[in-house]
């Protein structure tokens, strides 16, 4: 099993995407982070994205955060079952969140249903898990 089809490969390296992006300030110490203002990857599957946030270490990807509005929970249904489909591992974490592993990346998934957003975050499993918290935080 490989990596899902997806617009922002994990360990790509920066210089794939440098002329779209905007530099954020880092969330942590040793990764830059990134705002994605290109016009030809806003999306998830077949959603639209409203923000990517891009985090590097050194010049390689090690994990991307996506926002999705105006969403509801049909759409957070598709988006898991997708991932369910591919993934050799799932954990329910409560009624709205998952997370999934996938070759060797971990998905987390999250629908708020008072600002009806989907929240995807996904990138090595270890720098995942060690920093979801802090990457939950928009």
């Amino acid at each position: 099993m490989k990596q899902l089809n997806l617009p922002f490969k994990i360990d790509k390296q920066y210089e794939n995407w440098e002329f779209e992006l905007d530099a954020l300030d880092n969330r942590l110490n040793g990764y830059e982070s990134y705002k994605y203002i290109g016009k030809q990857l806003n999306y998830f599957l077949n959603f639209f994205t409203h923000r990517t946030e891009l985090i590097f270490n050194g010049d390689y990807l090690t994990a991307v955060i996506i926002i999705i509005k105006k969403a509801d929970e049909k759409q957070i249904a598709v988006i898991n079952q997708f991932l369910v489909h591919n993934a050799s591992k799932q954990i329910e974490v409560d009624k709205f969140s998952s997370k999934f592993k996938v070759w060797r990346i971990m998905y987390y998934t999250n629908y708020n249903p008072s600002k009806k957003q989907i929240l995807v975050i996904y990138g090595k499993p270890k720098f995942i898990q060690k920093h979801l918290l802090l990457l939950q935080n928009n």
